[in-house]
């Protein structure tokens, strides 16, 4: 009976087992202790996201090509290993070409830099794994670059690229597959909460005539990055949510008021996709489930 029961338990059937799952996810996330959901994950209540992406400017070649951004996985105290590891292989059945983490991979110590790092190694892709920073990468004091703040992040940069990855701060990615002769940029943008970003520095030798995805943790500042030349934008921080509800909290927190909150946005004709992150806390409605995004590309 004891097998019986432990084998219950790490195959999550969505049919049989959905509404307990969702009990526990939904009354853990109230407290902020989602990551401590440690039973195994149902693959179908992770939101895998199919979203295509024209490009002006794509390599025929590149028709097709897949890139899966995850965001916001919070490796902390709360977010536990266990459960990280879970969405990995999801990730990894997708069989991804390049994936892209748009911010805040953990909320913790130094000792979180490394072991998120190990984590994301697991990741299977063609082109590896491009990572930009948010605001908790910095630490939770990181509101304006100090020197603590600066050690942190120059840490976790260090840890990651010693297990394979890639880190763009304010720095650009070339990506082509054989045979194509227009390559495709990845411009990943550092933090804006913390004052790390550096736009101008990032485009500064960009050619504007090719296809350009932009990485943007924060996507507050989008009608302030028009002035270059990317095509779609690629952000999170928002955990699918809007932190002034009510009229009351709108009048009172105007800045509190987020205007790209999830999923796909039009923005003075350009593309911006608002990930739900992977992890964390306060997902107040189903539809705010954990998000993995996967785009295709295609010529526009």
């Amino acid at each position: 009976m004891i097998d019986d029961l432990i084998q219950y338990l790490k195959h999550p059937d969505w049919r049989r087992q959905y509404n307990w799952r969702r009990a526990i996810w939904m009354n853990l996330h109230r407290v902020g202790l989602t990551g401590l959901h440690t039973l195994p994950l149902n693959r179908r209540w992770v939101d895998i996201h199919r979203q295509p992406m024209p490009l002006a400017g794509l390599d025929p070649a590149m028709a097709g090509f897949k890139v899966v951004q995850i965001s916001d996985l919070h490796y902390s105290p709360v977010v536990w290993r266990r459960y990280l590891v879970q969405l990995i292989r999801f990730i990894n059945e997708l069989d991804p070409q390049v994936v892209v983490i748009t911010g805040d991979l953990i909320t913790g110590g130094y000792h979180f830099a490394n072991r998120i790092a190990s984590i994301l190694s697991r990741v299977k892709s063609q082109f590896g794994v491009i990572c930009t920073f948010g605001n908790h990468d910095y630490s939770m004091w990181g509101k304006r670059i100090n020197s603590e703040a600066k050690r942190r992040g120059d840490h976790l940069e260090k840890s990651l690229e010693s297990h394979g990855l890639t880190v763009l701060r304010n720095e650009v990615f070339r990506l082509a597959l054989p045979g194509s002769a227009r390559p495709l940029l990845i411009v990943g943008l550092d933090d804006e909460w913390s004052g790390s970003i550096d736009a101008a520095k990032a485009f500064a030798e960009v050619d504007p005539d090719l296809p350009i995805i932009c990485l943007n943790h924060n996507p507050v500042n989008v009608l302030e990055l028009m002035d270059y030349p990317w095509q779609w934008m690629l952000s999170g921080h928002t955990h699918g949510r809007q932190v002034a509800t009510s009229k009351i909290g709108q009048a009172l927190y105007p800045h509190r008021f987020r205007h790209y909150t999830h999923g796909y946005y039009s923005v003075q004709g350009r593309n911006l996709y608002v990930n739900r992150g992977l992890s964390y806390g306060q997902r107040a409605q189903q539809w705010c489930r954990p998000e993995i995004t996967v785009f295709r590309l295609e010529p526009a």
